[in-house]
């Protein structure tokens, strides 16, 4: 099962929820495969991963006191899952739910002007007296650590100008010493990598919370 079929089944199995809902859920499995193909598993290997979406549609309408019938009715060739309520008034409007991210604006706080200058004060000295230095010298760690580790990585071909240049014992050790060079740049690489992603998801969060922040929805 590819992708596309894993998502058309699972939206078919959360029918009985609203619109809405069903496109965040959605949302979330399409950024599940989205992640996850980055990483190199295949569609099919991801769908396998994550189970049956019917079973993940149950799971999903239990929170609602809905319930899918063993029962399918067959029309064009697709099949309609035809689903039942425990109580007889899940159509009516359904209460707020986990499943419900609409954004509201009279869920946004409200602040007095004096709180207000002091959220605004306070992200910005934390920002300009701590976070800033923190941040430029961890940018200026990795940049430091991703230039050692291209240089080192590319040492031998000095290492083999120096053999071809004159073949004496002082050039073997050169050839030797690039060669653990590049060996080291290799590690750097593999180190650095997971390090600068993960870096840079908690600047972007850090960023994010700032500019809530600001904007007074915190």
């Amino acid at each position: 099962m590819n992708k596309e079929h894993f998502l058309i089944e699972l939206k078919i199995y959360l029918k009985p929820l609203s619109s809405q809902q069903q496109s965040f859920i959605l949302n979330k499995y399409e950024e599940i495969f989205k992640e996850r193909l980055a990483n190199g598993e295949t569609e099919e290997q991801i769908a396998k991963s994550l189970g049956k979406p019917r079973g993940i549609a149950e799971e999903i309408l239990q929170e609602f006191d809905i319930t899918v019938p063993e029962k399918k009715i067959e029309r064009g060739g697709w099949q309609e899952i035809q689903p039942v309520a425990t109580n007889d008034y899940y159509y009516e409007e359904a209460p707020e739910h986990p499943y419900d991210y609409t954004y509201r604006t009279d869920d946004r706080p409200h602040h007095n002007g004096f709180v207000r200058f002091c959220q605004v004060a306070g992200v910005l000295s934390l920002n300009f007296l701590f976070m800033f230095w923190m941040i430029f010298t961890a940018i200026m760690l990795l940049f430091s650590g991703w230039l050692a580790a291209v240089l080192f990585l590319f040492s031998p071909i000095l290492g083999g100008i120096s053999v071809f240049a004159g073949f004496n014992d002082g050039t073997m050790f050169q050839l030797f010493l690039s060669l653990f060079l590049c060996g080291a740049g290799i590690i750097g690489l593999l180190i650095l990598t997971p390090l600068t992603k993960f870096f840079g998801k908690v600047l972007k969060h850090y960023l994010q919370w700032n500019i809530r922040v600001l904007r007074g929805e915190i």
